[in-house]
């Protein structure tokens, strides 16, 4: 299914698609996502379950519940739970907003689906996050073009990055891509979650919390100059 969509996806860069909902919701999707979310062994969300206690209540059971949930439309995220951990060398910490493992599954689900087809518009310069890619990859960019003679490397950062995206200027781009009523609504829901800290459940108009499994990753691009 996933190379289905990427060679669409690479093949049309202006197609847009309509029928991605009914994939999310496919028992082996779901399986998968399970398998994904098992594998980050994560912290529970505000309601407390743990990777254990769903393996006890039965996986097949919950994602069984969870696809009849997306597919009649009934799915709704819990609020995240908001912590905070140190950011190396600096004083500042870095705040992680950590959904419930049931909301965690169908975050893994959907990426599963959405990943080729946004990973097809990808330029080769781009490492972060990506499959199959990884810091390494861009270090060696590096090593290569300084071999070639290149000399300079420009490092820079967006400030408070994630704070700031604005959700519907980022659900406008989805939507360059994506149409399907079905999986915007769940991108939508999943903006709009909100984390819960000190006994509030905060809900800003702008911001993509970091800790989920479709939080927009860092992405870093490496371009060698002469």
């Amino acid at each position: 299914m996933q190379h289905a969509l990427y060679r669409a996806a690479k093949a049309g860069p202006g197609r847009r698609f309509h029928a991605l909902g009914d994939k999310v919701h496919r028992r082996d999707v779901l399986r998968r996502a399970w398998v994904m979310v098992r594998r980050n062994n994560g912290a529970p969300g505000i309601d407390a379950t743990t990777l254990a206690e769903v393996e006890e209540y039965g996986v097949d059971r919950l994602l069984g519940e969870l696809a009849v949930e997306l597919r009649e439309g009934g799915w709704r995220p819990l609020p995240a739970r908001r912590v905070f951990i140190p950011k190396p060398g600096v004083a500042e910490q870095r705040p992680l907003s950590i959904p419930s493992v049931r909301d965690r599954i169908v975050q893994a689900a959907l990426k599963i689906v959405l990943e080729p087809v946004f990973e097809a518009d990808m330029l080769p310069c781009s490492f972060g996050f990506r499959p199959k890619r990884g810091a390494h990859d861009a270090l060696q960019v590096l090593v290569d073009e300084a071999w070639r003679g290149r000399r300079w490397v420009v490092e820079a950062d967006i400030a408070n990055c994630f704070e700031a995206i604005p959700h519907e200027k980022l659900m406008q781009a989805v939507e360059e891509r994506v149409v399907d009523r079905s999986v915007l609504k769940l991108l939508r829901a999943m903006l709009r979650a909100g984390a819960m800290e000190d006994g509030q459940v905060r809900r800003p108009v702008s911001g993509t919390p970091q800790g989920g499994v479709i939080t927009p990753p860092r992405q870093w691009a490496t371009s060698p100059s002469k």
